[in-house]
This record gives structure tokens, C-alpha cells and sequence, in this order.
């Protein structure tokens, strides 16, 4: 049988994985609808960086908390891992919030259409666009 510190770092990965597929999807959404060129797999190999950290704070928190997970009560059981997808996910999300480079360069490329196409309009880019209700 697979012991607890094992359980819970497989969780826990499995939780940063799926928080990176999600973010990878929230990003191609977003430029699908700007029209902004998005590879689904550069976004793993661009935020490189953000993935390792995202597996490394993970690690650091199964080594931080091993000792307190070996005489853990077996009623306790489904809750730890609960929490350790949540650790994983969340982790990995704050991580992408500050380094992912992908989502700026996306985020960059909307700004700059945004721009010109405000330009091209006759409208001061730098004046806010007014979030209206759309007319049906």
C-alpha cells in the first residue's frame, strides 16, 4: 500500500496539474476571442518557470509537514488529501498569477491591438472604454 506522504504528493501534483490545463485553456479562450495567435503546448514551455516553482513549493510544503502526516488518524485521511489538492492548485495558481510569462505576452498583444484599433476609431487610447450592457 502506497503510504500517506506519497498519497499526498501525488494529490497534490495532480491538483498543480489541473490548475495549469485550466490556466492553459483560460489563456487560448482569451486570445481565440482577440484573435491572438495561441499554442496550447507553448504555454508549458514558455512558463517553464512558474511550473517548477508551482512543483517545488509543493515539495516544500509535503517536507515542511512529513513528520505530522506519519501518525496521521485514518478518519483524517480523505481531508489531507483534500487538502493537498487544494495546496497543489492554489500553489500553482498564485505562482502563475506573478510569472506567467504567456498570459503577459497575451495579455501585451490584446493591449496593442486594442490600441491601434482606438487609434484607427478616432478614440484617445487612453481614455477608458465604458463597460455597457450590450443591445440585442
Amino acid at each position: 500500500m502506497i503510504n500517506m506522504i506519497t498519497e499526498v504528493a501525488i494529490v497534490g501534483v495532480i491538483g498543480a496539474v489541473l490548475q495549469m490545463l485550466m490556466k492553459a485553456r483560460s489563456i487560448q479562450t482569451k486570445a481565440r476571442l482577440s484573435n491572438v495567435q495561441f499554442k496550447f503546448w507553448s504555454y508549458f514551455v514558455d512558463d517553464w518557470l512558474s511550473h517548477l516553482i508551482s512543483l517545488f513549493a509543493l515539495a516544500l510544503v509535503i517536507f515542511m509537514t512529513r513528520h505530522r502526516l506519519v501518525g496521521i488518524k485514518p478518519d483524517m485521511h480523505e481531508i489531507i488529501l483534500g487538502l493537498s489538492a487544494t495546496v497543489g492548485y492554489s500553489g500553482a495558481d498564485i505562482v502563475s498569477r506573478f510569472f506567467s510569462y504567456t498570459n503577459k505576452r497575451i495579455n501585451s498583444a490584446i493591449d496593442f491591438k486594442t490600441t491601434k484599433a482606438d487609434e484607427a476609431a478616432g478614440i484617445d487610447p487612453n481614455t477608458p472604454t465604458p463597460a455597457t450592457k450590450p443591445v440585442n
